[in-house]
């Protein structure tokens, strides 16, 4: 980016064409394609060896069993266990027999309601073969009892009970909000993840190649630090747009292929207004953290070794108290985390597909998150100003606070 190329713009052509230039360095249609293309191949290798591994089945467990007359009923049939109730006589053949690897495993009967399992390391069908024998023994005493046969039927039949979710006031139902609300959420978790490593590798980059004389040279550090925010946050939701689209699709025709049960994408309610003020207000998060770390990332040295970059997580927290929270969409706290700038993105989808919200509350919330936004763009500006010109220490917190006081006054 040449000189002679910027300083006859405007302010906002020359945040806008830093911008371009950071998304066209982040996002390589190519390589993304190349990406799809991988995302397929593998996906379809991952679910045809899954679908081999869940149909596949493999020799039986032989099982030797001590004392089987004295449980009082017979051994029930347990998928993948051979039971062996005459191979040997005593504990301790059979012991011997299981530490020899002759067989499987042992059951040592003590009683009608109890036994042991030998095993020489432990194993998944002892669950099985512990629900078995439980219910053949209740089956057995239940047999017992002076109780005509249509009786017992109907004492054992379960209680019939059909489970469905009414349409709810924006046409939804519980079920598709629900689907809908995790995946708003999980799309802000990946753009701000998909993003902050880029975030920290652009703005760090003209500080380690010791170029940041000639950048200011050319714009502002106010408007070279727009540009950016502007260009990596694009980048993000552009490449996290395209792998969702290609997950979901692949979740859609894979089990076609396969063969298996297909997954089908939550009908959409009829209102769509929850939705659009949903999707402002997800935009308007993800750039408030880009600025708050485009702040972070100012006052960074060398991001591979500063511990300053274990603030990614910092907009983790957020999403944790949304999902938390989507049981809870009508407590206090929920509707004060709903319009607080650092937790309104996560929180306030869960209040708006999940329950009745007030006009007012995304009003307040979109106007935080907005003056949030522009407060911490001024700062990574301010920071960025005077951090970049530093090497070989980054500058502490009281320091960092001291130049955005002295810029705001």
């Amino acid at each position: 980016m040449s000189s002679s190329g910027t300083t006859g713009l405007s302010r906002w052509q020359q945040v806008r064409r830093i911008a371009t230039w950071e998304f066209n360095r982040f996002v390589k249609w190519r390589q993304q394609a190349i990406g799809i293309v991988v995302m397929i191949v593998v996906g379809t290798v991952s679910g045809s060896l899954t679908t081999l591994v869940k149909n596949a089945r493999g020799k039986d467990v032989r099982v030797a069993v001590v004392n089987a007359t004295t449980l009082g009923f017979a051994l029930p049939t347990v998928e993948g266990v051979l039971w062996l109730p005459a191979a040997y006589d005593t504990e301790a053949a059979a012991r011997a027999a299981v530490t020899a690897d002759s067989v499987g495993g042992a059951l040592i009967v003590r009683s009608a309601a109890a036994g042991d399992i030998v095993l020489r390391k432990r194993a998944a069908w002892t669950t099985n073969v512990e629900r078995a024998l439980t219910a053949a023994r209740q089956a057995a005493q239940f047999a017992t009892l002076p109780v005509p046969d249509s009786s017992k039927a109907m004492l054992l039949a379960p209680f019939s009970v059909k489970v469905s979710t009414a349409t709810l006031a924006n046409g939804g139902t519980d079920a598709s909000t629900r689907l809908i609300t995790g995946g708003i959420l999980l799309f802000g978790l990946l753009v701000l993840f998909n993003g902050f490593a880029s975030l920290f590798a652009g703005i760090t980059g003209e500080k380690q190649q010791r170029i940041t004389e000639q950048i200011i040279a050319i714009v502002s550090p106010q408007t070279w630090m727009d540009g950016k925010i502007l260009g990596l946050a694009s980048a993000a939701i552009a490449g996290t747009l395209l792998f969702t689209a290609t997950g979901a699709v692949l979740a859609m025709v894979l089990p076609r292929v396969l063969g298996n049960s297909l997954f089908t994408l939550p009908a959409l309610p009829s209102d769509l207004a929850p939705l659009l003020v949903v999707a402002l207000v997800t935009l308007l998060g993800i750039v408030m953290w880009f600025s708050f770390m485009a702040a972070i990332a100012a006052t960074i040295d060398d991001p591979n070794s500063s511990p300053r970059s274990a603030m990614l997580l910092i907009p983790v927290l957020p999403l944790g108290l949304a999902f938390t929270l989507i049981a809870r969409p009508e407590t206090p706290i929920a509707q004060l985390l709903s319009v607080f700038p650092l937790t309104s993105m996560a929180v306030l989808p869960v209040r708006l597909l999940l329950t009745s919200v007030p006009w007012w509350e995304p009003v307040l919330a979109v106007l935080l998150l907005a003056a949030a936004t522009w407060l911490f763009r001024r700062a990574a500006g301010t920071i960025f100003a005077v951090g970049i010109l530093m090497h070989g220490k980054e500058p502490t917190l009281a320091e960092t606070w001291r130049w955005v006081r002295r810029a705001e006054s």
